[in-house]
């Protein structure tokens, strides 16, 4: 059975199929049941049986209405509607033979389905379940002559066959094979099939993973090679600028503001082409070299070169404080040529969101260093964020929204990852960690 709406999810998928095999289910029900009173002339609560039958076709309708809403469904959602398709079936067992009913091997069906689609624990569970109504199935139900194996014994004891409920004959050796049988199958599909879907999930995820790391990487390239041609084209008309800059300063060097705000221009054109310079020198692996440093140093370093950028914004920085052996200088950590410029673009960002001003916090232990960065702005949404670092997208007017991408891979790279929060108050944190020691590969 096919839909017109396509599900949003692999669960929602899930409930769609399992929708459709209960109608195939309705259909087989009621066709045996016409079989059983039209043909076989068997006597049973024919109103009780599709009173059940009748029950469960509302449990499927309200499962469709469901659908049609199409809300999230969570696994906690999906494990009911296993369960209720047990119950439903030990019911109309008891009322047609109980275990001795060739379709009480139906009871793998939900526990198959569980198994493939639902985390282990509800498995378990409902296998757990689905065998303690089969069990139950063996001593409590309404027999029938013509589904009872051991019919044929009631030549040697009279009476065994069609006996009442609290005499019913469920312990033979045919009844108890099949429990045995379902009780290996149920531990079989359980165990192997869990792990099969388990390895299936994590099979998913890694390869959405090698998608997502495969179109940054390319996006990565891409702006690469833009940069170095833009690098090249810039250089000749900053080499122009500075040069009129300097003229215009000895022209107007009587004018002390003019002078002031002329000295502030040099002052930026010479950071971006020191910029480009170190770009050049950067991009040459063979002159990454990691070297150590200790932390305050690293991170006054950096400062400085970021207050040449953006000196209008306010930052307060926190050090941590605790008995590292070197206190006041924090701890050593390994420095990446690369990993300066990576986090100037999130200090960018960060001002960008809050031109006020900025909150910093330098943390660390044994093994990593964080740095978080605490913006005052509008806050990001949780859509936002999910998107932000596996593909090119801003949340500023006029934004590329290429720096976190390309400070993220660095920081990736390194060992390191960065994640960003909303906060209610207001704003955004950025939490950067980083190992405070390279592994080889990282380095």
């Amino acid at each position: 059975m096919t839909f017109s709406r396509p599900a949003a999810t692999a669960l929602q998928a899930n409930l769609y199929r399992l929708f459709a095999i209960r109608m195939i289910v309705f259909v087989c029900q009621m066709l045996a049941l016409a079989y059983a009173y039209f043909i076989a002339e068997m006597l049973l609560d024919y109103g009780v049986i599709l009173g059940i039958i009748a029950l469960l076709g509302c449990v499927n309708g309200a499962l469709y209405w469901r659908l049609v809403r199409r809300a999230e469904p969570s696994p906690r959602e999906f494990f009911v509607h296993l369960l209720l398709d047990v119950a439903g079936l030990s019911l109309l067992l008891y009322f047609t033979g109980g275990a001795s009913n060739p379709f009480v091997s139906y009871f793998l069906v939900p526990v198959t389905i569980s198994a493939a689609t639902l985390p282990p624990r509800f498995t378990w569970l409902l296998s757990a379940l689905a065998l303690g109504c089969y069990t139950l199935l063996m001593f409590m139900f309404r027999p029938l002559d013509a589904l009872m194996p051991a019919a044929a014994m009631d030549h040697a004891m009279p009476g065994m066959a069609h006996a009442g409920e609290a005499d019913a004959p469920g312990m033979n050796l045919h009844t108890l094979g099949m429990w045995f049988n379902f009780l290996v199958s149920a531990a079989l599909i359980t165990y192997f099939v869990v792990k099969m879907a388990a390895e299936l999930r994590a099979r998913e995820e890694r390869i959405a993973r090698y998608r997502e790391d495969t179109l940054r990487n390319e996006q990565i390239v891409a702006l690469a090679t833009q940069a170095a041609g833009t690098a090249h084209e810039m250089g000749t008309p900053l080499g122009t600028m500075a040069v009129l800059l300097q003229d215009l300063k000895q022209e107007h060097a009587a004018d002390s503001e003019l002078a002031s705000d002329l000295a502030l221009l040099q002052q930026q054109v010479k950071a971006c082409r020191d910029s480009l310079r170190n770009l050049v020198k950067k991009a040459d692996l063979h002159n990454q070299r990691t070297t150590r440093v200790a932390l305050r140093d690293f991170i006054g370093e950096l400062f400085e070169q970021w207050r040449l950028v953006r000196p209008d914004v306010a930052c307060k920085v926190a050090w941590q404080e605790g008995d590292d052996a070197a206190a006041e200088a924090g701890p050593e950590v390994d420095v990446d040529p690369t990993l300066q410029q990576a986090l100037i673009n999130m200090l960018n960002n960060a001002a960008d969101a809050s031109p006020a001003g900025i909150d910093v916090a330098l943390r660390w232990d044994v093994q990593q260093w964080r740095m978080l960065i605490r913006d005052h702005g509008t806050g990001i949404s949780g859509e936002v964020a999910g998107q932000i670092g596996t593909r090119i997208v801003s949340t500023k007017e006029g934004g590329m929204g290429v720096a976190f991408v390309l400070s993220q891979a660095t920081l990736n790279r390194l060992g390191g990852n960065v994640s960003l929060q909303h906060l209610r108050e207001g704003g955004t944190l950025t939490e950067i960690t980083l190992p405070r020691h390279f592994t080889e590969q990282a380095a």
